[in-house]
């Protein structure tokens, strides 16, 4: 199989209208991830591994990403895992506006789960510290259910997930910013 075949692509409408509200500032392993403003390059330069996992003949599969791997435009690239040593951190997103290589695509979601979130930081706060009242710093508009905190607006998408509710530590991190994706082209 193919990398661009591993990788899942959705068509997509890059655009969006209107002002975006500040979005989190992020880091993985110490470099500093903005989303919709990130290029893969910053990614790449910090000397991360880039890859896509493909389960699709029942086994898990991973194919390296290359940086001049050839991207359509107004498309959006999910499940792009980022990591070191072979150990995945995060996973992201990105969207494309023009034709381009993966190194100029921009982030726009990143997630981080199991392995990787001692490596998160979210406004300069290490995941493996962030308290339900810490978040509630970063965010005043957090809502808390059983199982996560999130705050959800017309431009982006916090998600804190924790063992034992609120109040407890932090399993999975997902951050995005919003985009009018119409999946039908």
């Amino acid at each position: 199989m193919g990398i661009a075949a591993a990788m899942v692509f959705l068509a997509a409408a890059a655009g969006c209208g209107g002002e975006k509200e500040a979005i989190y500032p992020l880091s993985v392993d110490g470099t500093e991830i903005t989303l919709d403003q990130t290029t893969m390059q910053t990614i790449y330069d910090a000397g991360f591994e880039v890859s896509v996992m493909d389960t699709s003949a029942g086994s898990v599969q991973w194919y390296e990403i290359e940086a001049d791997m050839p991207l359509d435009a107004d498309s959006v690239y999910t499940d792009i895992y980022i990591g070191k040593g072979g150990e995945p951190y995060a996973s992201v997103s990105v969207v494309t506006g023009e034709a381009c290589a993966v190194r100029d695509g921009v982030v726009y979601f990143l997630k981080s789960e199991e392995g990787g979130l001692d490596k998160i930081a979210i406004a300069s706060v290490p995941l493996t510290e962030l308290t339900g009242e810490k978040a509630l710093e970063i965010e005043p508009k957090l809502e808390s259910n059983e199982y996560y905190q999130s705050c959800v607006t017309d431009s982006r998408i916090l998600r804190i997930t924790r063992e034992n509710g609120a109040a407890g530590a932090v399993t999975k991190l997902e951050v995005e910013v919003r985009y009018d994706i119409d999946y039908t082209k």
